[in-house]
């Protein structure tokens, strides 16, 4: 039984984690403001913010550029880096893997192989004009819900649903969709070629209200979600059959949880492709920095990922300009090392095999 001393010594635990996790919060904050005002004025076409907001405001082309171009893909950037962000440190909880992202379940592969059969389509077939615009997005998000559906029909059983199958399932279906949008590539013609490389690169370009509303609903309701059932996911981070006997419904979270996670990365690829590696890498950033437990993870994850793909994004667009570097080979230029110094790190694990 604890004595009165002991916990008044939690309580002041508490309380010290919680007042020194909030200025780490704020800073977080501080560095998203500074890059999106970075990025507002950087890019092909110079654009003083401070100078259109005083005395500029007139001006209509400086008005299209901020608000119509730069604005809605920033904050894109923001959302989108935050909900992959947001899966990965979700999936390592469920799965107990360091190593788990959202490219584990293949969510990202089967999105990227339905975008290139529809690329290929639109090469062959003339559609209306306010379907060809939807028709790649669309596509993306049928192919994730369809290798999702695939994925959970392969885990699940009557004892529940089996991680390390999963987990196999997840790389054999990568692999599958990789193999089928290789062969896709080789019967398309050069400029269909090009539209699915640079796609499967990541692209922020052509973001605009629309599509960002869309993303930018199941990204809020997933993080609303997984905030809600944050000391479930610790327990299962800890033990599955441990979350079990405190009476956590393991399978119906994992469950929800999946469904949510596909729904987050499918939307969020559907508009811009694949943006590699920020679901691995942030997770494990944020763990070195403010810690394992998901009451500080899950918010530090959020901004952190929001940050680095929109300082990503800034750099894709403003390194070489007028030419554009896809965003998927800056974030991978940061997740290689890295993903290799975890691997290097964890080695250890594995003297046994």
């Amino acid at each position: 039984m604890k004595t009165p001393t002991t916990i008044l010594k939690v309580q002041q635990e508490i309380a010290q984690r919680k007042y020194g996790f909030q200025p780490k919060i704020t800073a977080l904050i501080m560095a998203l403001v500074v890059v999106a005002v970075i990025a507002l004025n950087a890019g092909a076409v110079d654009v003083d913010l401070w100078r259109w907001l005083s005395a500029d405001s007139s001006n209509p082309l400086q008005h299209t550029i901020l608000w119509d171009i730069r604005f809605p893909r920033i904050v894109m950037t923001m959302i989108t880096g935050a909900g992959l962000a947001l899966c990965g440190t979700v999936l390592q909880a469920i799965c107990r893997n360091p190593l788990a992202d959202p490219g584990l379940i293949g969510v990202s592969s089967s999105a990227a192989l339905f975008a290139g059969a529809a690329f290929a389509v639109l090469s062959t077939v003339h559609l209306p004009l306010f379907l060809m615009s939807y028709f790649v997005p669309l596509s993306a998000f049928l192919g994730a819900t369809l290798s999702l559906i695939l994925l959970l029909k392969i885990a699940d059983s009557k004892q529940g649903m089996n991680t390390l199958v999963l987990i196999l399932a997840g790389v054999a279906i990568n692999a599958g969709a990789m193999t089928l949008l290789g062969l896709i590539q080789f019967v398309v013609d050069d400029a269909t070629l090009r539209q699915i490389t640079f796609w499967s690169m990541g692209s922020y370009a052509g973001i605009n209200y629309t599509s960002l509303s869309i993303t930018i609903v199941p990204v809020i309701l997933g993080t609303y979600y997984f905030w809600q059932i944050r000391h479930q996911l610790m327990l299962m981070s800890c033990s599955e059959n441990q979350a079990k006997y405190q009476g956590v419904d393991t399978r119906k979270i994992k469950l929800i949880s999946l469904w949510t996670v596909a729904a987050i990365v499918a939307v969020c690829v559907s508009f811009t492709g694949i943006v590699g590696f920020v679901g691995l890498v942030v997770p494990h950033l944020c763990r070195m920095m403010f810690g394992a437990h998901l009451n500080v993870l899950l918010p530090t994850s959020l901004l952190s990922g929001a940050l680095l793909v929109a300082l990503a994004d800034t750099l894709a667009r403003t390194i070489i300009i007028p030419a554009e570097i896809p965003i998927g080979l800056i974030t991978s230029m940061v997740g290689v090392p890295f993903f290799l110094y975890l691997i290097v790190r964890e080695k250890r694990k594995f003297d046994y095999v």
